[in-house]
């Protein structure tokens, strides 16, 4: 209903912007795949391509859609940031 776009907060805007571009994104997704399979049945297992081989999508860049996992820092890593908050940034040999 064109009414409800007066009625959205900047929130709701937003929250609707984001799901319109993940359903496009998901659309994509599913006819890529769709065309890996096709292509995969007709070549040799040598030839064969992976679906972001076919086309690379704008959201194979992304972390989030990807669902990768976060590198979390090592004990000397978080060990040396707690030292540099400790001192305000300043670096031990001064």
């Amino acid at each position: 209903m064109p009414n409800d776009f007066w009625e959205m907060t900047f929130v709701d805007y937003v929250r609707y912007i984001i799901y319109c571009a993940k359903k496009d994104a998901n659309e994509w997704d599913k006819t890529r795949v769709l065309m890996s399979y096709i292509l995969n049945t007709q070549v040799e297992k040598k030839h064969q391509k992976k679906p972001k081989d076919i086309i690379p999508l704008w959201t194979d860049k992304y972390r989030i859609l990807q669902k990768k996992p976060v590198k979390l820092p090592t004990k000397e890593k978080k060990e040396e940031l707690l030292n540099t908050l400790s001192n305000n940034g300043r670096n031990d040999n001064s």
